[in-house]
């Protein structure tokens, strides 16, 4: 067992996973943040009391949980535990969510709380007890525990980045120490200007200088300009690899991703591409050239005048000294603020996106509200961590003048007892900014650092997820999805939560069509979900043609499945280009019959451009219902051998609808069909039916055998069609 120590979270879902982490932490194993989070069932609702429990078991903790009947005999915990917290009475936050900490110690009346929000803090016995829920977990090493798994480095796993560019930071670095040589040479001219040329008063002497001087100073200008324009260059490059590199893996990791995270936290993770660009290139070439223009400087400054380096380093000495103790309040602002941003930037997306909900309920100043408020508490974490920049810019400054006050009182006096003249003085002045200011660069480039390291750690929070393809060297391509589909024992559940499936086995015979049926949450669309791979099975199999289709490769798979969701996604672009999105080689003929046979013909041939026309921002100058034919059109065009709907024609009236379903099975004829649908007089004409509720099949069979036996599809097709309600509400 160690010392208890703080593991702050990424986002508010995180707080769960984080307690976990510092208990981990605590009896001697380190896990990545993002394992826990997987193995917890962490979303973007945060981790459940359930979810506590399995990730404490997932790395070898005993864990169990509590709801204790009084909040007065705390001493009688054993501690650490992890509690539940109120989290308005905690942090005055507008959330209803709750928070989780870890109470580490107990002493009189303070509690000692290790927060995945605020780092190690200290709360008075009586706010928590008001803060807390009554519940609490313990946790305690099994057996099997295994200490010290480490973690992998955060931000040096990107300095892979700057190999290629080696020799251009080669160059960089001779330029930056040819200008800091240069800066040398002036102060020695200063030297041998005031010593030697005024003391002698040769005109020529000066004249002859004064042209080494100018040389020195348009060589600098040259070679300064130079080496900005190479530095320009590698952060350009770096900048491009690692947004593309990143972009590239956020596309292939799984789908249980994006469901854990708000889409806005998401991106704001982009912008710390842009802080690990400024590292890798101008701050390694500046970490590199002050480190060695302090050992060069220090050395001419001992040769020029040894009794005054006390008086340039104590003043060093007193910043290292307030560097120190800014640096933990730095880094707890840098996160803070980093959250509050990606806060923000979620609550603003999604209010843009659902602008047309916003206007239809006359809620914009609702919504203005509550983007504001998200606004101001970033832009209050700003003006804490600027203001906190800038008492120790201000600190810093003071110590440098008194510094520079120092040693010119000193030189002075230097002077009037004859140990110095007034040119070493002057030369000793200039060279200690050569040695003074590179040393303090490094020690205030803290600030810089900590937001490196806080933005390389967010950024490998997603790099570190595997990949779907991770596994697929042990896995076969697809060839033949053509043959029965058979769910066997399958059960599911999201994260922590209940089973969303429940045992389910049933086949669908080859080039038949399916429907899934059921009320809300039944967990049909779970299931399309599971047979397109965008999920693993946690319990069970799905085989299609005798295969378990967990051993392919899930691009190969998909690329045989027409999927289309209710709410599929138009690129900003033409018709045509969506229509012939993911299609190898697409031509005109084509890709007109495939609108053809989707129904969307006839409304391509009304628009000004036909084929041609721009659908606008995720399809925005297209209806609901040409949307979904556009999208039919696209998976019609790859000719797969296996068709999935998910309420795909949902926006489509019923005559609509039923016109564009005949003309696609004579498409597809032979070819086996599975789909989800709101009205049941779409799929009363399939082969098989497959009702559920709750998560479990329930009926089977053809439309006709199924209201024979009335039963829970009869209750269903009766309330349809007797109340005069067409629509039962999708999963």
């Amino acid at each position: 067992m160690g010392k208890i120590k703080k593991v702050l979270q990424h986002d508010e879902s995180d707080c769960g996973a984080a307690c976990l982490a510092i208990i981990l932490q605590y009896y001697g194993r380190l896990v990545p943040l993002r394992k826990i989070r997987e193995a917890a069932g962490t979303d973007s609702a945060g981790t459940s009391g359930c979810g506590i429990i399995q990730g404490a078991e997932a790395f070898g903790l005993s864990c169990k949980g509590f709801v204790s009947p009084g909040k007065e005999n705390l001493s009688g915990i054993a501690l650490p535990a992890i509690f539940h917290l109120k989290r308005p009475l905690l942090s005055g936050s507008n959330s209803a969510a709750g928070h989780y900490v870890v109470v580490y110690k107990i002493r009189g009346n303070t509690v000692f709380v290790s927060d995945p929000d605020k780092g190690l803090c200290r709360m008075k016995l009586a706010a928590f007890r008001e803060c807390w829920t009554g519940i609490f977990f313990l946790a305690s090493p099994l057996p099997s525990f295994r200490k010290n798994e480490g973690s992998t480095s955060t931000a040096l796993r990107f300095f892979s980045l700057l190999s290629p560019h080696k020799k251009l930071l080669a160059e960089v670095l001779a330029s930056s120490l040819l200008l800091s040589l240069s800066g040398i040479l002036i102060s020695f001219y200063f030297r041998f200007l005031i010593d030697e040329v005024l003391y002698s008063q040769i005109q020529s002497t000066l004249n002859l200088c004064s042209l080494c001087y100018l040389l020195i100073v348009v060589f600098q200008t040259i070679l300064g300009f130079c080496r900005n324009q190479i530095i320009n260059y590698v952060g350009e490059k770096v900048e491009v690899s690692l947004l593309s590199t990143f972009f590239c893996h956020l596309l292939h990791i799984p789908l249980s991703f994006f469901a854990s995270r708000k889409t806005g936290e998401v991106l704001s993770r982009l912008k710390d591409v842009e802080t690990i660009r400024n590292a890798l290139s101008a701050a390694t070439v500046s970490i590199a050239i002050d480190a060695l223009m302090i050992f060069a400087g220090g050395f001419f400054l001992v040769k020029t005048g040894v009794q005054l380096m006390p008086a340039a380093l104590i003043p060093v000495l007193i910043s290292s000294a307030a560097v120190c103790a800014f640096a933990r309040p730095f880094r707890r602002r840098i996160r803070e603020r980093a959250a509050v941003e990606g806060d923000k930037n979620a609550a603003m997306y999604e209010s843009i996106n659902g602008i047309a909900t916003i206007k239809g309920l006359s809620t914009e100043d609702k919504a203005f509200a509550r983007v504001e408020a998200k606004i101001v508490d970033a832009a209050e974490k700003s003006v804490a961590l600027g203001t906190m920049g800038n008492i120790q810019n201000a600190l810093e400054n003071l110590v440098s003048g008194c510094g520079t006050l120092a040693l010119y009182w000193y030189g002075s006096c230097l002077i009037f007892g004859g140990k110095m003249t007034l040119g070493q003085l002057i030369s000793f002045v200039t060279l200690a900014g050569f040695f003074l200011d590179p040393l303090k660069r490094l020690l205030t480039m803290q600030l810089y650092l900590q937001e490196v390291s806080i933005a390389a750690e967010r950024l490998g929070d997603i790099v570190d997820i595997e990949e779907e393809s991770s596994g697929d060297g042990q896995r076969e391509d697809a060839a033949d999805l053509s043959g029965d589909i058979e769910f066997r024992n399958v059960s599911f559940s999201y994260g922590s939560r209940g089973k969303a499936l429940d045992d389910i086995s049933f086949r669908i015979p080859a080039g038949k069509k399916v429907a899934f049926v059921g009320m809300s949450g039944s967990g049909k669309s779970t299931l399309l979900k599971l047979l397109m791979k965008f999920y693993p099975c946690q319990e069970g199999q799905i085989l299609v043609n005798g295969a378990d289709i967990a051993g392919y490769r899930s691009a190969s798979y998909r690329e045989h499945i027409g999927y289309v969701p209710q709410e599929s996604l138009l690129f900003s672009g033409t018709i045509s280009e969506n229509i012939a999105w993911g299609t190898k080689r697409p031509d005109r003929t084509r890709i007109e019959a495939s609108a053809d046979a989707a129904q969307a013909a006839g409304f391509i041939s009304r628009l000004p451009e036909k084929y041609e026309s721009i659908v606008g921002e995720h399809g925005s100058t297209l209806s609901g219902g040409e949307r979904q034919r556009l999208a039919m059109a696209r998976v019609l065009m790859r000719d797969p051998q296996l068709l999935v709907l998910d309420e795909a024609t949902a926006s489509l009236d019923s005559v609509s609808e039923q016109a564009i379903m005949q003309t696609v099975y004579k498409r597809i004829r032979g070819k086996t069909v599975i789909m989800v649908a709101h009205r049941l007089s779409t799929v009363q004409d399939c082969d098989k039916i497959f009702v559920f509720n709750r998560g479990q099949l329930v009926e089977q069979g053809s439309h006709a055998a199924l209201i024979r036996q009335r039963g829970f599809y009869h209750k269903l097709w009766t309330a349809q069609h007797e109340k005069g309600n067409h629509l039962i509400s999708s999963e």
